[in-house]
């Protein structure tokens, strides 16, 4: 077990004053059960953990919001005593099995406010949009999770030296970094790659000293273990059938994903375009996709002008990618990373990194853009809010290489910061950017994979 950024985030919830009851979320696998633990024993408070999947007889008193009745059971249970003023943490796991106990957050926060209750469980939001019970708005506090982080998973493998130069880096000093050290950090990156940020997966890395055969194996039963849960939520199609959506999607990770595609997508598995629809929404509210969606960029927040009609989708995990798509290690760790697996995985790579990087409260989302249809197809790869400024991330790549796109960006929104990501060792450089009589300075900063993780503290004011 390693600290996780959640696990910082749950005991800071635990001590803040006038504190809500904390939802976490996330894929099934990313740690949630065990961050929660691991917030507990830091803060030195005792544990009263019910698991919701073995006690089914607790569902009719969370319906029926009987606390008190809930308290004595928990404590019966638990063999640990738990009432409205205790200083222990309510830990309410597995809770897609009794869906009633999310809407019940809601009377722990009116009627027990001093009792600090956490609740979690895989399938959680397609449990509750399927069962339409109430929602506690404004009465409760997230925290979503997903996989290692590449600065999380450089503290889980024991790597403070690496760390400590990623975080010492600044726009102006980190041209100066050795070739070196550039290349020993990016075998890191490809490390990471390789492993994934999967938290089992991360630790049979360390248990075998990265033996890749056994991460693989590992990887190929999570990935199946996902597959099994498509049972769970098939509603009107079976699982063969979410299974080749599922297929379809991975097939098409950085692609765009536009209603064309979708029937050609559909049709291929003896599907329709609705029933896909509908897949993909059971996949996203599963995380096991993530959909990125093309913003017109003319406001923050970004998502206030969605065209949700033109989406690319990031998958849950790289190393799990890597996996589901047979992309062999060799071409991992021999090829150049923009031109691996088509360019996909330095863009899953990005993405994975940029939605997580915000603080555990924010949901993660991500946003692309594009230019009019006369200035050609190309895209900026990714849209990074910084402040007040939104800031165009392009990923280079072997195919893409291009910066036409970030060039149009930079002068039809005025922009004045760029940011390029390669495996190319880091820069500044003062640019400008021209079409016909328009022209716009602007600063480019060129960072390698490694410094993704970074790029809220690379980009401040």
């Amino acid at each position: 077990m390693f600290k996780r950024r959640a696990v910082e985030e749950i005991t800071a919830w635990y001590g803040r004053e006038g504190r809500k009851p904390l939802v976490v979320r996330g894929a099934r696998q990313v740690g949630k059960t065990t961050a929660v633990r691991l917030a507990a024993a830091e803060l030195g408070v005792d544990i009263v953990e019910i698991n919701l999947e073995r006690h089914p007889e607790l569902d009719p008193l969370f319906r029926a919001y009987r606390l008190q009745e809930l308290l004595l059971n928990f404590s019966l249970i638990s063999g640990k005593e738990i009432s409205r003023d205790s200083k222990a943490i309510l830990f309410l796991d597995e809770a897609q099995a009794a869906p009633a106990a999310y809407s019940c957050l809601r009377y722990f926060q009116e009627d027990m406010p001093e009792l600090a209750v956490v609740l979690t469980g895989s399938l959680l939001d397609q449990v509750l949009r399927d069962y339409r019970l109430p929602i506690p708005v404004g009465r409760i506090e997230h925290c979503f999770m997903g996989p290692l982080t590449f600065e999380e998973f450089l503290k889980a493998t024991g790597e403070s030296k690496a760390i400590a130069a990623i975080e010492r880096l600044t726009p102006e000093t980190m041209q100066m970094v050795p070739r070196t050290v550039h290349e020993e950090l990016m075998g890191h990156v490809r490390r990471y790659i390789l492993t994934g940020g999967m938290p089992y997966c991360v630790q049979t890395a360390i248990d075998t000293s990265f033996n890749h055969a056994r991460i693989v194996r590992y990887q190929t039963e999570l990935l199946q273990t996902y597959r099994d849960d498509f049972a769970k939520y098939a509603g009107s199609q079976d699982s063969l059938k979410l299974g080749a959506f599922f297929n379809g999607l991975v097939n098409q990770i950085g692609m765009h994903f536009s209603h064309k595609l979708a029937n050609t997508v559909a049709s291929g598995t003896s599907g329709d375009y609705r029933q896909l629809n509908s897949a993909i929404e059971r996949f996203l509210e599963a995380r096991l996709f993530y959909r990125v969606v093309h913003t017109s960029a003319d406001t923050i927040p970004l998502g206030g002008e969605l065209r949700t009609r033109i989406s690319k989708f990031l998958f849950i995990d790289i190393g799990l990618l890597l996996a589901a798509e047979g992309i062999p290690p060799q071409l991992v760790m021999n090829s150049p990373l923009e031109l691996a697996g088509r360019g996909v995985l330095a863009e899953q790579f990005v993405g994975q990194q940029l939605l997580h990087s915000k603080p555990g409260y924010v949901n993660p989302s991500l946003y692309f853009w594009q230019p009019p249809k006369s200035e050609g197809q190309a895209e900026v790869d990714f849209l990074f809010e910084s402040g007040n400024r939104v800031i165009p991330v392009e990923v280079k790549s072997g195919v893409r290489g291009s910066m036409k796109s970030l060039h149009s960006y930079v002068l039809q929104k005025e922009a004045t910061l760029a940011v390029r990501i390669s495996a190319e060792v880091p820069s500044l450089e003062e640019r400008t950017a021209s079409l016909k009589e328009k022209e716009q300075p602007f600063r480019l900063l060129n960072i390698p994979f490694y410094l993704v993780g970074q790029l809220e503290r690379l980009t401040a004011p």
